[in-house]
């Protein structure tokens, strides 16, 4: 497993050790040296503090398999360390409570308006309750971890501007820590789901990877060389705004022709209204019963979409050649009619050195988002090294 540059500082080692043993179950310490490609002593001593945190303990010896001493594995606590991940979204925020071993315990989902003038104070009324639930029950509770849509600075939680929620400059990671006293991590919403994929999921044993994350937004999450890549100022990944038809719709952020504009779940609901292939009240599986059912207009609609995001990801490929990418989102509803066209015209526009990147789609996860914020906080060194509560 290759990490990226600087990750063997103790909080970062401390995430990777915790994030290891929630994919990989108890491991002895040379174990986690080997897989982590970190020195023993490293691990020893990291390893020390999480056992008199409490978040770690060890299990009966294991003989070992040449003979020698017997190795002692090392496991999590699940219930040590709670925390809580918040999605907020346009229309919705969506919530969960997540252990130490990243297993979702508890979620909701609540309506949200984010142009009411008493916005933020609802969030953090509905954060605080779900605080107090916690601790009612008796959870010992690591922090709050916020995942939104648009530019945040990684360093200060700041987001610095948010076309779909209309929040632009708000320092929401201390507003929010201040109201609630607890530590709170603020992160793009792909980032958090890219930073808890290189953690805790498969693209953990990737050191090279995207992910794009397509539905109402476009966004792309980047890992580079082992650590998740974000720009200057944290403004790395709008995908959805490369300009790809000079005379397009106008795009949600001001400009004309944005991918967004054209290939979002909510712009091919736009157009299939208007082209009068679905009423106004039609939502994405009417437009794949439409399509499935050989509507030609629906057929066509999808297909260009599909021609429109393969030559949109051959060029991010091309550009930063990963191993693999992986598709999230709504829009993989659709995937049975968008993939085979899609990666035909991948295989037009790909160079032939990086025509065995692997396309990976997921189902999705109407709570991803937001247990991936959960995550955010132990990913914190990862994800926001300098976001402290």
């Amino acid at each position: 497993m290759r990490w990226g540059a600087g990750f063997v500082s103790g909080d970062m080692t401390r995430t990777a050790v915790l994030a290891l043993l929630a994919r990989r179950g108890p491991l002895s310490r040379a174990q986690i040296a080997e897989l982590l490609e970190l020195s023993p002593a490293t691990i020893t001593q990291g390893t020390r503090r999480l056992l008199a945190e409490g978040l770690l303990v060890e299990e009966a010896p294991r003989p070992s398999q040449g003979g020698g001493r017997p190795s002692i594995p090392l496991a999590l606590v699940p219930e040590s360390a709670h925390t809580i991940g918040i999605q907020v979204a346009h229309e919705h925020v969506t919530g969960v409570t997540c252990r130490l071993d990243a297993e979702v315990v508890h979620s909701f989902r609540r309506a949200f308006d984010p142009a009411a003038p008493d916005a933020l104070q609802s969030l953090i009324t509905l954060i605080r309750t779900e605080i107090e639930e916690a601790r009612r029950q008796g959870l010992p509770l690591a922090g709050v971890g916020v995942a939104v849509p648009g530019i945040v600075d990684p360093e200060s939680g700041t987001l610095r501007m948010s076309v779909r929620l209309g929040w632009n400059g708000l320092p929401l990671a201390a507003r929010l820590r201040e109201a609630l006293g607890v530590p709170v991590f603020v992160d793009n919403d792909i980032s958090a789901v890219t930073a808890a994929e290189r953690l805790y999921g498969p693209g953990a044993d990737e050191a090279d990877f995207l992910l794009a994350a397509i539905g109402q937004g476009i966004g792309l999450g980047m890992v580079l060389d082992g650590a998740p890549y974000r720009g200057a100022l944290g403004a790395a990944g709008e995908f959805g705004h490369m300009p790809v038809q000079p005379d397009g719709p106008v795009c949600v952020c001001g400009n004309r022709g944005c991918l967004e504009s054209l290939v979002s779940t909510e712009a091919l609901l736009r157009r299939a209204h208007e082209a009068g292939i679905l009423s106004a009240a039609s939502d994405l599986d009417d437009l794949g019963v439409a399509a499935r059912d050989g509507d030609e207009a629906a057929v066509e609609l999808v297909q260009t979409a599909a021609t429109l995001l393969g030559r949109a990801l051959a060029g991010v490929v091309n550009l930063l050649g990963p191993r693999s990418v992986v598709i999230i989102g709504e829009i993989t509803a659709l995937w049975d009619l968008l993939g085979e066209p899609l990666h035909a015209v991948l295989l037009d526009h790909l160079l032939p050195c990086v025509r065995d990147t692997t396309i990976e789609v997921r189902p999705w996860d109407d709570e991803l988002i937001a247990a991936s914020a959960a995550r955010v906080v132990l990913a914190a060194p990862l994800a926001a090294p300098r976001q402290r509560g």
